[in-house]
């Protein structure tokens, strides 16, 4: 049996007792140290927010963090982080941080991940893990901003590794498996077969289940229309679509403030489009 995750939060609807209109609530079933989740909170754009709170500032290089996401039947969802996740400088070759993410929306069920960037610390080794499974109907908004490194203090590609694996599956079939590790100590980033000029990447997946090709075609040739005008010679962005379910959208740039700039843009023509509610950004202090 596995372990249970250190972060446990269920979105689920329940009936307003005035209008007896479904509504999304939050329950917290596990939080370990040092996750923190205070409550959720109504978004304008009709979901229910949650701060994912890590209390140690960042992760430290023995840490082995894990939280698990469940969208229930017909819940609206939205998770963010409370600033950027940063990791630690590891103290020793040993020792090395990881997390691991696990997420599932049931039918008609709506999840929107939007978090911070992540920054690598100098001498910093970290893996993470994400595994997502939709049912029918359930719809996903994800997205992941890497930073090189803490720019203002001239640490560019100075960790040791990063390491990714995402996997997405639809009632148990697989629709995406990506996995990815950058050692830039040992292999220089800088070549064309890597990230070249750029020192900033973003990934972000749009899905919902049950849609047809034509629908995802259609799908991508807007949002690649957005992501040709965006684009210059210090930021690209491009679209395409999965063999099923959905697409992903991708973007590398010299500097993170365009980046995160031109993923907002992304998002919100994506989340009009799949759903035909207007995207908000999270606010942070409540």
């Amino acid at each position: 049996m596995s372990e249970a995750p250190g972060l446990h939060l269920s979105f689920e609807t329940l009936a307003d007792s005035e209008t007896a209109a479904p509504r999304t609530i939050l329950r917290v079933k596990q939080q370990r140290p040092p996750w923190r989740v205070v409550r959720g909170f109504p978004a304008p754009s009709g979901e229910t927010l949650a701060h994912i709170h890590n209390l140690s500032g960042g992760i430290l290089d023995r840490d082995a963090l894990s939280f698990q996401i469940d969208v229930l039947p017909g819940a609206q969802a939205q998770v963010t982080s409370t600033g950027a996740t940063r990791i630690y400088r590891s103290r020793s070759p040993e020792h090395s941080a990881s997390q691991i993410a696990t997420a599932e929306v049931h039918e008609r069920g709506y999840l929107e991940y939007v978090p911070d960037q992540l920054i690598p610390f100098a001498g910093s080794r970290f893996t993470q893990a994400t595994r997502i499974q939709l049912r029918p109907g359930a719809s996903l908004i994800w997205w992941d901003r890497i930073a090189p490194g803490r720019e203002a203090s001239g640490e560019l590609f100075r960790y040791d590794s990063l390491s990714s694996s995402f996997e997405l599956s639809v009632c148990g079939q697989p629709i995406a498996i990506e996995r990815w590790t950058v050692e830039p100590l040992l292999r220089g980033v800088g070549s064309i077969a890597r990230l070249g000029p750029f020192r900033h990447f973003a990934s972000c997946y749009v899905c919902k289940a049950g849609q047809p090709a034509p629908f995802w075609r259609s799908f991508e040739n807007r949002l690649q229309e957005i992501a040709d005008r965006i684009s210059n010679p210090e930021i690209l962005w491009g679209v395409t679509s999965l063999r099923a379910h959905g697409l992903v959208i991708r973007g590398v740039s010299v500097n993170g403030r365009p980046l995160a700039e031109g993923l907002i843009e992304l998002w919100k023509a994506a989340k009009w489009q799949l759903c035909g509610r207007l995207a908000t950004i999270p606010r942070k202090i409540h």
